[in-house]
């Protein structure tokens, strides 16, 4: 299992380590690793590829806390959302206030020691970007030219804690020394004061600042914006930001999103099991509709 091998942590996040409170799910992991050992299906952590929708291999990582499953199919991991969203046969369950309690609590950063120094005022923005090795390709520098001219110094970039001091750097040339917070520091307190957000579409920002109620839009290049194990969650929470809280429970609460969390499912064994009972035979159905290495017929 990888999610908390420290050897493939210290190889995807170096110095940094994961919160405490991750580590609930590692039992997540245990069972969900060993249902696709039973259904012949490999399972990979953390990992983008498109494979076709007859798929070989479900990915899964963390998502604001929580326990995320997804075939590695664009096209199956987009659709598990919209059967999600009309899904009516499971409980709704109250995900946004344990997300909201999260962040009230300082409990919703993926990684500990950040920093919590409160000195710097709030500003009315923030944005929120990914890490150095997403900056560029990533973040649509027409964008951020709109959010300099729109908001002048009233608004904060908050750097990604996997951030190059080249790229804090450059930030602090485009937008002023005084508009960049320290790559460290506690990005959700500022969260909680801002009036507007700005983030990715593959950062977990963006569903706590929807849970909060905070206009949010994004910052992304449209043409890489596929690229991220969660366009296919932020894309549709982005879209229902306007009823945020009533999607994100509705959504959430059914097997069918991939989303499983032990503190809010009451039976998440059982939500495991009902999401791979609904996947497979998804995927059984797109069997020999198209088939690997195949060529092109020419007359």
């Amino acid at each position: 299992m990888e999610m908390f091998n420290k050897k493939e942590m210290d190889k995807r996040i170096g110095h940094l380590k994961k919160s405490k409170s991750l580590y609930k799910l590692e039992e997540v992991e245990a069972y969900f690793v060993r249902l696709c050992g039973e259904h012949g299906i490999n399972c990979s952590y953390d990992v983008m590829a498109e494979e076709m929708p007859y798929f070989e291999t479900l990915g899964y990582t963390e998502y604001a806390g929580n326990f995320y499953i997804r075939p590695l199919n664009f096209k199956l991991a987009n659709e598990q959302m919209r059967d999600a969203e009309w899904d009516k046969m499971h409980k709704v369950e109250d995900y946004s206030n344990w997300l909201i309690n999260k962040v009230v609590k300082n409990d919703s950063n993926k990684y500990t020691d950040r920093e919590s120094d409160e000195s710097l005022p709030p500003k009315d923005f923030l944005v929120v970007l990914p890490g150095s090795n997403k900056v560029r390709d990533n973040v649509c520098l027409n964008k951020m030219k709109q959010i300099k001219s729109a908001h002048g110094d009233n608004v904060y970039l908050k750097p990604h804690p996997i951030t190059t001091h080249q790229i804090i750097g450059e930030l602090k040339d485009f937008f002023g020394e005084k508009c960049v917070l320290p790559r460290n520091l506690n990005m959700y307190y500022y969260l909680q004061k801002a009036k507007g957000v700005y983030t990715t579409h593959i950062s977990e920002s963006c569903i706590y600042s929807v849970v909060l109620g905070k206009p949010t839009q994004p910052i992304d290049v449209w043409n890489n914006i596929q690229r991220g194990s969660f366009f296919c969650l932020n894309n549709h929470i982005l879209d229902n930001q306007s009823n945020g809280k009533e999607y994100i429970n509705k959504c959430f609460s059914s097997p069918k999103s991939g989303i499983i969390n032990p503190e809010v499912d009451k039976n998440w064994k059982e939500k495991v099991e009902q999401y791979m009972e609904y996947i497979m035979p998804k995927r059984q159905f797109y069997q020999n509709w198209f088939l690997a290495g195949a060529k092109r017929v020419s007359n």
